[in-house]
């Protein structure tokens, strides 16, 4: 019988990375990138000082430093994987990490809030004004103002009176009119 001396382990490597080609997480879009004046402090910042707070990724992706990467590619920054840390979550978890950390650090100018605020309603419509406000950690008023211009957009107020003019009009008039416009009309249902 031969003594076999076991070697230990060897450590579990994370895969390499290619920290020079991250994407950015679809959940990441939900706010915008950062504006040129900022964007320039920023990259000033970065190659001063390195990345100071790490990237989080999700997926493989960026999940929240999308400017502090692009920040930190246009210095010539050398990324290594202390630049990064990874979150582990659910979807749901990840998506609130993502408002959480936005909402309040970035300086959304009004318009930006709103747009903010149209992308949850859409994408929960049969939430509340306050259910949406939670999610969105803005005010109820402010999503209740969002919603009602959603609803009442200049768009859909013109729709709304196009309607009940075409219901007012006699048949023929409204069999002339889809007989000339019969190609566009076929287009925008296309």
């Amino acid at each position: 019988m031969t003594n076999v001396q076991r070697l230990p382990a060897a450590p579990q490597l994370e895969p390499a990375t290619d920290y020079l080609n991250l994407m950015p997480h679809p959940l990441a879009a939900m706010f915008p990138m950062i504006a040129d004046a900022e964007a320039a402090a920023l990259r000033a910042n970065v190659k001063a000082n390195g990345i100071l707070q790490q990237i989080v990724l999700y997926q493989g992706m960026i999940l929240d430093g999308r400017n502090r990467y692009r920040a930190g590619k246009e210095c010539g920054h050398i990324f290594t994987a202390k630049d990064f840390k990874t979150f582990e979550g659910t979807l749901a978890e990840d998506e609130a990490f993502v408002i959480s950390t936005n909402v309040h650090r970035r300086h959304l100018t009004n318009a930006q809030k709103a747009e903010f605020i149209q992308l949850m309603i859409e994408k929960n419509p049969n939430a509340t004004n306050r259910q949406i406000a939670r999610l969105t950690q803005l005010s109820h008023t402010t999503v209740g103002s969002v919603r009602d211009k959603m609803l009442h957009s200049p768009e859909v107020v013109k729709f709304e009176k196009f309607k009940t003019m075409w219901e007012s009009l006699p048949d023929e008039q409204r069999s002339a009119f889809v007989k000339e416009f019969a190609p566009d009309i076929r287009e925008l249902l296309a």
